[in-house]
């Protein structure tokens, strides 16, 4: 394995973001175990959507982990490399802290707040930190998808979401 000064630097935040992942696919999927299978025959139940979710991170974590793997050294470690938002390491870390504050703020909010709220302000929130600072894109974007959520899990599947209030 290559020094944490060259291409070990990026392999080894790949590695850290692919195990961040699937940590977070094997809490959903244990979490899923309570839900139960189905509740009317041939229909997918409470739990699928879940694990289908769990099974996707894992996929993405798996490609992450390969992407890491087959990192090549960087002969320019101060460059900024892919698709990564330019600043420093620290300033890149304090964004993935204040993302997962939010989230986390999120998830103790969603049934207070509904789905119609919270998800927009979700949205927003994780676009700002990842550096989108168009008015337009910061409100349009988490309304449609929160428009899209309402109508494909309450409308469409019937699935109970928090109202709020």
């Amino acid at each position: 394995m290559s020094s944490p000064s060259a291409g070990g630097a990026a392999r080894l935040r790949l590695l850290a973001e692919a195990g961040l992942l699937a940590v977070v696919a094997a809490g959903v999927l244990l979490d899923s175990r309570a839900y139960p299978g189905s509740l009317a025959e041939g229909a997918p139940g409470p739990a699928f959507f879940p694990r289908l979710l769990a099974v996707l991170l894992m996929v993405c974590a798996a490609g992450l982990a390969i992407r890491a793997a087959r990192q090549p050294p960087d002969p320019d470690p101060g460059r900024s490399r892919g698709n990564v938002v330019g600043g420093s390491g620290a300033g890149r870390g304090v964004r993935l802290g204040l993302g997962a504050a939010w989230i986390a703020v999120f998830l103790l909010a969603w049934p207070r707040l509904g789905t119609l709220v919270s998800v927009p302000l979700l949205v927003a929130g994780l676009m700002w930190l990842t550096g989108e600072r168009s008015r337009l894109a910061l409100i349009s974007v988490p309304l449609a998808f929160a428009a899209f959520i309402y109508l494909v899990f309450m409308v469409a599947l019937g699935v109970p979401l928090p109202t709020g209030f």
